[in-house]
């Protein structure tokens, strides 16, 4: 929703395809330890040259924020975040 001016509010309705299957790979400034292996769902991790990849399939966008969401709250440095989508459902 958006609240316009005089603090009504206005709906605003957006629709997205229903995306399943999503292929991410999140870069983080860092080479994170063997104990944070498992410690994002089913993505592995790579460690190279200052930083850590992060990849691997990803059920849907909610999934994926929740990964976003934990590596914040570990205070990582995201570097890039990357997506490949899957099929696409209709509703």
């Amino acid at each position: 929703m958006i609240i316009t001016k005089g603090g009504r509010l206005t709906p605003r309705v957006r629709h997205t395809p229903d995306v399943s299957g999503l292929t991410c790979t999140i870069v983080v400034s860092g080479e994170l330890g063997e104990q944070f292996d498992g410690a994002f769902g089913g993505l592995a991790l790579s460690r190279a040259d200052g930083t850590t990849r992060i990849s691997g399939p990803v059920a849907d966008q909610a999934e994926l924020q929740g990964v976003v969401h934990q590596l914040f709250d570990l205070g990582l440095e995201i570097v890039s975040i990357s997506t490949h989508p899957g099929e696409v459902r209709s509703g």
